[in-house]
């Protein structure tokens, strides 16, 4: 791989948490970061501060915008695919437009962009950011971990797809500390949410290694093992207690 003051890496979800952390760890290395997002202030306010970083709006619903995107952005050597959304609460307390909204953005969208983004990153490196959701079956968030459970067996069959053309790899946090986990459902969990510095570093690392899957964090990789030794319903039962009873 080539030094990352060489390289030029799109990086969506980037105007808060991980995805900012990422943008800056990248462009304080030397590289060139498209930092995207739909929010123009935190994006302004991020190039502002740190040079090396350039910025694009980007809504992943919006399925022109990024065929647009793709269409102009010019040469490539990594792409970082960060950006989704969920909804915390009772499935039948959802709605289809917030199930609808989920799909689009952690699904269709890294479809789209991973399709679409082939021939500018040959010889490069495509990392999807999924969620310990996607290994471990979460009550009270079903769509959210279905989206994140498709993106894991995605990633893996691309990489393979791919093996002689793009390095495809799959980063798994947990909860981390961002703009998305700070509501109310999910406050007597904050003491358990990584801080996004902290896990940037481990996407860092992540990027710049030819692996194909990354779990960030001990007792992650203690729970994703957990499902290889213990029967799925089980666990699954273990964390609706942890997302919906009180201590």
């Amino acid at each position: 791989m080539k030094p990352l003051a060489q390289q030029r890496i799109l990086v969506t979800g980037a105007s808060s948490g991980l995805g900012r952390a990422l943008s800056v760890r990248l462009a304080d290395a030397g590289a060139t970061v498209v930092a995207t997002a739909r929010r123009q202030a935190p994006l302004d306010e991020l190039a502002d501060r740190h040079p090396g970083i350039e910025t694009r709006i980007l809504d992943l619903m919006d399925a022109a915008g990024l065929a647009k995107l793709c269409h102009t952005i010019g040469p490539l050597t990594g792409a970082v695919l960060n950006a989704g959304v969920t909804h915390v609460g009772p499935f039948n307390a959802g709605s289809d437009a917030d199930d609808a909204a989920m799909v689009e953005t952690n699904v269709m969208a890294n479809v789209r962009l991973a399709r679409a983004l082939y021939t500018p990153l040959v010889d490069g490196r495509l990392v999807i950011v999924g969620s310990m959701a996607g290994q471990v079956a979460l009550p009270y968030q079903a769509v959210y971990s279905g989206t994140k459970a498709f993106l894991q067996n995605f990633s893996l069959a691309l990489r393979e797809e791919w093996r002689d053309q793009v390095s495809v790899g799959l980063f798994t946090p947990g909860g981390i500390k961002t703009e998305m986990t700070d509501i109310e459902a999910l406050s007597k969990l904050q003491n358990m949410l990584a801080g996004a510095d902290e896990v940037a570093d481990e996407l860092m690392a992540f990027y710049l290694s030819d692996r194909a899957l990354r779990i960030p964090g001990f007792v992650n990789r203690v729970s994703a093992t957990a499902t290889r030794l213990l029967p799925r319903p089980t666990i699954t039962r273990i964390m609706e207690r942890v997302y919906h009873r009180e201590p």
